[in-house]
């Protein structure tokens, strides 16, 4: 298969939109909705009407992976549904211009899900509300409908939003088909999702949960170090390659299983002048990590290419970055 452009350097390309549509080298798996962000001018009070501004954008957490994807010159597609709706026609419609492959996105009778977030004015959220029932319609055989597609993809990302039976199905088709899956956890409710497909005994490439998600994984506090090593330990021995933990401000930490030799290391975060809104700052970091696995760089330096990304979102108001200035 023809190598990508920029593959050959560690460093992200700037955003571009990829040429080649007639292959689909990264399929993500996932959640897809409008995005309602209000963002409080002032001090946050509580139980009581803040005074700011709002904006509606297209979101979803496997879309905002695609679409950090597709702006770094990946081809990639998105496997999700969405409603019969004007939303469902917007998020097709914009996810297409920002040049991700939106052929396996299904229109289903319902809603567009929709997720509702409150930024306080240092950039990090309030509290979020994610409607995203209509993504129940992604069934196990939904996802075996489209066996053909992922099993010749180079790449999958999926994300919980998916129902543990569904990520379940998604598992065994990687599995027999040799292709590398990376599984984002969302949230820590959601994680819980994950936790079930681990128990499945199935192996999986890559697991990306922030630190509460993986205390929600393990089932107990990751709060020092140690605790975050012995986690990482106990997600290799349930069959998981790479952890690649996010820990905000602080960076990453990334924990490898090769042979039964394992490494860990912790990556600081990119530097950026000002943190905007860190609504986006994930989905970006897991992006740039499944980019970086794609193109055949090491865990370490797909992690690095994941905290760069990261830093462009986080930097941005909006979640995906358009720009890498």
């Amino acid at each position: 298969m023809r190598a990508w452009r920029n593959c050959s350097s560690t460093t992200l390309p700037a955003p571009s939109l990829w040429q080649r549509r007639d292959i689909m080298n990264i399929i993500v798996i996932g959640g897809a909705n409008l995005d309602i962000k209000s963002v409080i001018a002032g001090k946050t009070v509580a139980a009581t009407s803040n005074p700011g501004t709002s904006s509606l954008s297209l979101g979803g957490v496997g879309r905002n992976i695609a679409e950090n994807l597709a702006r770094l010159g990946a081809p990639v597609a998105l496997l999700s549904v969405v409603g019969d709706d004007d939303a469902g026609t917007r998020l097709i419609e914009g996810s297409t211009a920002a040049g991700i492959d939106m052929s396996l996105v299904t229109r289903a009778k319902g809603n567009t899900g929709t997720y509702a977030v409150v930024i306080d004015r240092q950039g990090e959220m309030v509290i979020g509300v994610a409607d995203m029932r209509l993504i129940d319609a992604i069934t196990p055989r939904f996802i075996a409908r489209h066996k053909a597609q992922l099993a010749a993809a180079r790449l999958l990302v999926a994300d919980c939003n998916l129902s543990a039976e569904a990520l379940a199905e998604i598992a065994k088709i990687a599995a027999k088909a040799q292709i590398p899956l990376i599984v984002e956890p969302v949230s820590v409710p959601k994680a819980r999702r994950l936790a079930a497909l681990l128990r499945t005994g199935l192996p999986i490439h890559a697991v990306t949960p922030n630190r509460d998600e993986l205390a929600a994984l393990v089932g107990f506090p990751v709060k020092s170090e140690a605790a975050l090593k012995r986690a990482m330990r106990l997600l290799h021995r349930r069959g998981v390659r790479h952890v690649l933990v996010g820990l905000g401000s602080q960076g990453c930490y990334l924990s490898s299983a090769h042979d039964e030799i394992n490494f860990a290391v912790q990556l600081p975060t990119a530097a950026r002048p000002k943190v905007r809104d860190v609504t986006g700052g994930g989905d970006a970091m897991v992006a740039g990590f499944a980019y970086g696995l794609a193109c055949g760089k090491s865990a370490a330096q797909a992690a690095r290419m994941g905290q760069e990304l990261a830093g462009r979102a986080v930097h941005s108001l909006t979640s995906v970055a358009a720009s890498s200035k």
